[in-house]
């Protein structure tokens, strides 16, 4: 990889100690960062939406998918609800994997079972669970990919592109829910679920929707690599030298932690209510006469605003790090959210619920 490495201008100028200013200009000049480094990165992220996109694009046509393959609430529900069932059992195995084999083997394995998955769907006009089967493939690959973040970021970015290197994995996911909640509105509409020619708009919106999933996710197939020839900093050469620790220890340590499990219980709350929209948004709304454009529209709000919050909230908790007032006042708006849905569904007022 002799062309893809280009010269890396450290910002680590504090000496070691015990080393001589020849020791300290050797060291520096062996630290380079590889232009493979953010292709690898966007590559990664466009996989984690094609990821996501599977999950949640279903989600606001799910009365629809009823009628048109005649099958209960929790049978189209379990299209998103598999990705959270197989999270927690594969994600112990997925977290070993990239601690002791790389970020190339679980990414590859992650890549294979989403466009597998992906492309089942399409026998979907001799039975729905063919659709099932593939969310199942899909989501037995999510745990492997999602993880990988911070890893590809430690190894690949000097220290000042770290976070950006962090940022642009951890959106990818909320970017993909945006997409799945919106992908459905040119092609599926409310009266599909009782027209003959339903199942064929669905075979082609499930057509568009895994094409898209194989353009995005396929490249990083030819492009991951475990780590760079040369490691782009002292930080990332350090990380190298790490030895992964047992999973269960950690595990127990965490469980001991007060702080820890506190700040567990209360993103798992917010967890379930991101997660319950994303199954049961359709359910939810068609009682209150709304359909499935309106599904999308508050999918997408629900999307968006997360990732503009996490920026409103970040900029003040990096400057004066309040880390209880964040919580407090991410509690308030949160309840106030709640109920402001409430009165907009039960107002059937659109602007209302989606604010």
């Amino acid at each position: 990889e002799k062309n893809d490495i280009s010269t890396h201008e450290l910002n680590e100028t504090e000496p070691l100690k015990g080393t001589t200013d020849q020791d300290q200009t050797e060291s520096i000049s062996q630290y380079k960062l590889s232009m493979r480094r953010w292709p690898l990165n966007i590559f990664y992220s466009t996989s984690v939406v094609g990821s996501a996109l599977g999950m949640l694009g279903f989600s606001p046509i799910t009365d629809v998918m009823q009628g048109i393959y005649g099958v209960s609430d929790f049978e189209v529900q379990l299209l998103m609800l598999v990705f959270v069932i197989f999270y927690i059992p594969l994600m112990f195995p997925a977290n070993y994997l990239i601690e002791h084999k790389g970020i190339s083997i679980p990414i590859i394995l992650a890549t294979i079972l989403l466009i597998a998955g992906a492309w089942i769907r399409m026998f979907a006009n001799y039975s729905f669970y063919f659709i099932l089967v593939g969310q199942i493939l899909m989501a037995m690959g999510q745990p492997f990919v999602v993880t990988a973040p911070p890893k590809i970021a430690g190894l690949w970015h000097s220290d000042n592109e770290q976070a950006l290197g962090t940022t642009l994995g951890s959106l990818a996911q909320p970017i993909g829910a945006v997409l799945g909640f919106l992908l459905p509105l040119p092609f599926i509409s409310d009266s599909d679920k009782d027209s003959p020619d339903g199942k064929s708009k669905m075979l082609f919106y499930i057509l568009i929707q895994s094409i898209i999933i194989t353009v995005i996710s396929f490249p990083i197939l030819l492009i991951v690599k475990d780590k760079p020839d040369t490691p782009p900093s002292r930080s990332a050469e350090e990380f190298l030298k790490i030895v992964p620790e047992s999973q269960v220890k950690n595990f127990c340590k965490l469980m001991k932690n007060r702080d820890f499990l506190s700040i567990l219980g209360a993103f798992s709350c917010i967890f379930c209510v991101y997660i319950t929209l994303g199954a049961t948004v359709g359910q939810i709304t068609k009682e209150f006469e709304f359909g499935a454009h309106d599904n999308s529209y508050f999918g997408a709000v629900f999307a968006v605003a997360g990732i503009l919050g996490s920026f409103i909230h970040a900029v003040p908790l990096d400057a004066y790090q309040k880390y209880k007032l964040q919580f407090i006042i991410i509690g308030i708006t949160s309840v106030m959210g709640i109920v402001a849905t409430t009165l907009g569904l039960y107002s059937q007022i659109f602007w209302v619920a989606a604010l």
